[in-house]
């Protein structure tokens, strides 16, 4: 049985929330909080029982109950403490159902933070000290339900935030299949690793001239989009033609910017759900 320890991501710091956290008494870090710590609403879910991988590093499975008395599991990974995926309690058997994933991404000025509902199953079955957790067969993704951005000063929360987030995820899907899709990717041990590599690559306009890529275009048209002049002859020889205008204007490097975190989740994603879907030995830590 393989046990799954990947390397960490990104975390979010907020040295008031962290100082509030201890005076509560609270064990949860920042991490597992996720978007959820920024309007409270994690502290409506009690801890039933947590499990994960042994030496704390890798996956943890929490069973939680809501105040209205619902139950729930939620499995969450070191790689992406920002994301959470959530399913039904287990049956006799230890099956049970894939149900929505809750992920916040942050930037400088704000966040993304959405829940994005999931058709799956897998199996999590647990002794007295120990479990085993295992998805099964292919996880869909399905829609975004719920969301909040901040950018700034500015919240955008209800229809104006969903339609915002679906637009920027049908965007992200674009350019993270033209990624994978692209030949001799490194492994990324983490999303710090993930942007030294892209970035260069997407905007070798606003980096230095020695790190450009050697496909970088020297001659061509400028176009200016979101403050920056992009070498259009550049975007037509490196992008599929659906993003040559997503890049020219400036939403690429918003994008970016705003949801790298995001960008990050999305082309780790299908590696996320094979790990899972090998057996994972827990054990009980509370």
């Amino acid at each position: 049985m393989k046990r799954l320890g990947i390397s960490a991501g990104f975390f979010i710091g907020a040295a008031w929330l962290t100082a509030w956290l201890l005076v509560l008494g609270g064990c949860v870090s920042l991490a597992e909080l996720g978007g959820r710590a920024l309007d409270g609403s994690a502290f409506a879910e009690k801890t039933l029982a947590s499990y994960r991988v042994e030496p704390k590093r890798g996956t943890r499975v929490d069973r939680l109950r809501r105040k209205d008395g619902t139950e729930f599991i939620a499995i969450r990974t070191d790689s992406m403490p920002n994301l959470r995926l959530k399913g039904s309690l287990p049956d006799g058997a230890g099956n049970f159902y894939l149900t929505s994933l809750d992920f916040l991404s942050p930037n400088r000025d704000g966040w993304n933070e959405f829940t994005l509902e999931l058709s799956g199953s897998g199996s999590f079955t647990g002794s007295g000290t120990g479990a085993i957790l295992q998805l099964s067969g292919p996880v869909e993704t399905l829609d975004i339900s719920v969301g909040k951005i901040r950018r700034g000063a500015a919240r955008l929360t209800g229809a104006q935030a969903l339609t915002a987030l679906h637009n920027r995820r049908e965007r992200i899907l674009v350019i993270t299949q033209w990624m994978k899709d692209k030949p001799g990717l490194p492994v990324f041990a983490d999303q710090k690793a993930f942007e030294k590599y892209w970035k260069p690559i997407l905007f070798p306009e606003i980096v230095r001239a020695k790190e450009r890529p050697s496909t970088w275009v020297k001659d061509g048209p400028w176009v200016l989009g979101e403050d920056v002049k992009w070498r259009s002859a550049y975007t037509e020889a490196v992008f599929p033609e659906e993003l040559w205008p997503v890049r020219n204007s400036g939403t690429l490097l918003r994008d970016w910017e705003e949801a790298a975190g995001w960008i990050y989740l999305a082309f780790e994603w299908d590696h996320i759900l094979e790990l899972l879907s090998e057996k994972i030995e827990l054990t009980k830590i509370k």
